[in-house]
């Protein structure tokens, strides 16, 4: 006779089978440029934030230590750092002119696990913009025409590699993509181009499509929210900063809808809304959004904290952390709702990095 199976309900009978439709939960870090000689890595859990992001919130220290240091000279314009993080990990790239062979590091939240990666491919010295889909991470060079586009994935027991993709369709110079959004299926990733129209690469099949004239109506990175079946963005070109908007996923391309030059047929621009709330402060000199898991979104700003007399203090900085979800109303309007915030009180060493936030 078989044992009866164990229950998924409690004694009071609320099931505790996980939600299918839910991510894994995720956290917030934060990058920053607080210590004289490099970077640190912070985690922040935004299940406590509880404070209400309409008024002038006390602010409190990051937790520490941090999960994570990388010594980099913060002063020295030929020492460059970039930060990305796909699948869990942050990844840490370390740009120097006098060593040409400085390796990606690769930090699993998860485990607290340091991988040290390969080196830095010297096509992609010219701060690549990084663009994180899935657990891989494609690079595209800066500089100027049709230049090299990179993939740092994961390669079996040998940890990652670089692997090279075939070239952007697109001029890929300094800013000249104005976002980016990993389409849900996993596998292909859709490019705005200022002045180019939006073009997608198809991970598996390994090549471009162009999708129209028109661009994604996001600044920056965009993320997949199922609860409103939809990309989510800081929108671009709002009349005040910090504006959230969605937008339709755009289908992939078909067979036969890409080839070399990123050609195809035209396809009308997809719908998109903005959020009624603005999220963001005023004051902010910078704001990223990060997807913190489960439908919740942080956006993440920074202000000068001013001292006595309003002086600006040069080290210190507030940074605010404001979580919510997207719903649409009755009426079909886009809503910020379920808003909590948090403030720190954080030091800034450098003149050369703002600070990076991720949900992970």
């Amino acid at each position: 006779r078989r044992s009866p199976e164990p229950s998924d309900d409690d004694d009071d009978g609320r099931s505790r089978r996980p939600c299918r439709r839910c991510s894994p939960q995720r956290h917030l870090c934060v990058v920053l440029d607080d210590w004289s000689k490099g970077y640190s890595i912070y985690k922040l859990d935004v299940d406590g934030f509880d404070g209400d992001p309409d008024e002038d919130l006390r602010a409190e220290r990051l937790p520490g230590p941090p999960i994570f240091r990388l010594e980099i000279p913060t002063d020295d314009p030929r020492n460059v750092a970039l930060f990305a993080a796909a699948g869990g990990m942050i990844f840490a790239m370390d740009y120097s002119e006098e060593d040409k062979s400085a390796p990606a590091l690769v930090y699993d939240t998860a485990t607290g696990g340091l991988a040290v990666g390969p080196s830095t491919p010297a096509a992609l010295r010219n701060r690549p913009e990084l663009v994180p889909a899935g657990d891989r991470l494609y690079a595209l060079d800066r500089g100027f025409g049709r230049d090299h586009f990179r993939v740092l994935a994961p390669n079996g027991r040998r940890g990652w590699a670089w692997s090279t993709l075939r070239d952007a369709p697109f001029d890929t110079g300094a800013a000249a993509t104005a976002c980016h959004a990993a389409h849900p299926d996993g596998r292909t990733v859709f490019f705005s181009v200022r002045g180019g129209g939006t073009f997608s690469f198809d991970a598996g099949a390994r090549r471009w499509a162009r999708h129209g004239d028109w661009m994604l109506p996001f600044e920056g990175q965009a993320h997949y929210d199922a609860e409103v079946d939809a990309w989510v963005g800081l929108c671009r070109g709002a009349a005040s900063p910090g504006r959230v908007c969605s937008c339709d996923v755009v289908a992939p391309a078909g067979e036969g809808d890409g080839d070399r030059d990123g050609g195809g047929a035209e396809r009308p621009p997809p719908s998109w809304k903005l959020a009624e709330e603005k999220v963001a402060r005023r004051d902010s000199t910078h704001t990223e959004l990060a997807h913190v898991g489960n439908g919740r979104f942080c956006l993440v700003e920074c202000r000068n904290r001013r001292g006595v007399g309003g002086d600006v203090l040069d080290e210190d900085r507030l940074l605010y952390a404001t979580t919510f979800r997207l719903r649409y109303d009755k009426d079909g309007a886009l809503r910020a709702v379920e808003r909590r915030a948090r403030c720190y009180a954080v030091r800034k060493k450098s003149n050369t990095f703002d600070w990076r936030a991720f949900g992970v």
